[in-house]
């Protein structure tokens, strides 16, 4: 596994996380553990599922780490609040023994991955990867924003030109590149005694 370097621990990463764990020590150890591997975390730890609601609603995460077990509350319980609030946050299982079928489980509710706390090593490349992949989802949904927003941008230019053309006495029409007619207005009818549609089927 390859190791931070000097300047990486000394410009260390800033991360937001959200710690579902009832443990002080676990959570001090889920800490020592992200500073080890070159991140500066900023995080609260919860226990309870409206305690963990409420931290959702009140501030931004980057990622959640979570006990499979609390006395009252369970990761399969924690990964479906977060997909009722509907946010897009990475979750990852971090237990102390946890079998394979509730590991599976746990990935088919939804959870990216799952650290044993006996395994720590494996947190922080774990963490990288899904904050990575957090991205580029965030960076999809942008441009898949921005490409809508483009699209009723065009559609409203287009219907005002239509409007104006409707009532404009002159024939107005336009042409593709290949000389087909792909708009003309209902001065056609008044000129040249076609239909709006009949004209359209016209090549030059």
């Amino acid at each position: 596994m390859n190791k931070k370097t000097s300047s990486e621990i000394s410009n260390p990463q800033p991360i937001r996380v959200l710690i579902v764990e009832d443990s002080e020590d676990d959570v001090l150890l889920v800490i020592r553990e992200l500073k080890k591997g070159g991140y500066d975390p900023v995080y609260k730890q919860v226990e309870t599922a409206d305690a963990m609601k409420t931290a959702l609603q009140e501030k931004e995460w980057d990622i959640i780490l979570c006990d499979y077990k609390l006395p009252k509350f369970k990761g399969p319980s924690a990964i479906s609040l977060v997909k009722k609030e509907n946010i897009d946050i990475p979750v990852i299982i971090v237990s102390g023994t946890i079998g394979e079928e509730k590991a599976v489980e746990c990935m088919r509710l939804g959870a990216q991955d799952y650290i044993l706390k006996t395994n720590f090593s494996r947190l922080c490349p774990a963490i990288a990867r899904e904050l990575k992949e957090s991205h580029v989802r965030e960076s999809k949904r942008h441009a898949e924003i921005q490409r809508k927003i483009a699209l009723e941008k065009l559609f409203q230019s287009e219907e005002r030109y239509r409007k104006i053309t409707k009532c404009s006495p002159d024939m107005i029409w336009t042409m593709d590149l290949s000389g087909q007619f792909t708009y003309v207005n209902e001065a056609v009818e008044r000129t040249h005694g076609w239909t709006v549609d009949e004209f359209l089927k016209l090549n030059t």
